[in-house]
């Protein structure tokens, strides 16, 4: 097999790859993210490996081919990111509000943990 069908290979096994992180990410399935971690770092590594022996081993619309994918995919790491960061940061608001500094005052009081937050009303029209 020529370099070229190797660097071609490698380029449709990584699309293969992001295909099936970008599925995972979008059905929840956010444990099977840490396998492909390693294959895609495999594979980039090999095609990088290729490409610098020959820039043209692969078609410029096949780069960008799988350029597209892995923006889809980053854009979604990136929306599973802060969505997850999202739910950790109302965890720690809800275990504070639970915890002994949500019942009691700054002062050792017991706070009145049914009464309402009175908060401000703005009364400009």
């Amino acid at each position: 097999m020529s370099d070229q069908r190797r660097a071609l290979a490698v380029v449709d096994a990584l699309a293969a790859v992001l295909r099936k992180e970008i599925s995972a990410v979008e059905s929840g399935q956010f444990e099977a993210l840490v396998a492909f971690a390693g294959e895609k770092a495999r594979l980039t590594s090999a095609l990088e490996k290729y490409l610098q022996d020959d820039p043209a081993a692969v078609s410029k619309p096949r780069l960008a081919e799988l350029k597209d994918l892995i923006l889809r995919d980053k854009r979604n790491l990136e929306l599973a990111q802060t969505a997850t960061a999202d739910m950790i940061r109302e965890i720690r608001t809800l275990r504070e509000r639970h915890s002994v500094a949500g019942l009691y005052g700054t002062t050792g009081a017991r706070r009145d943990i049914h009464a309402t937050n009175g908060g401000a009303v703005d009364k400009t029209v």
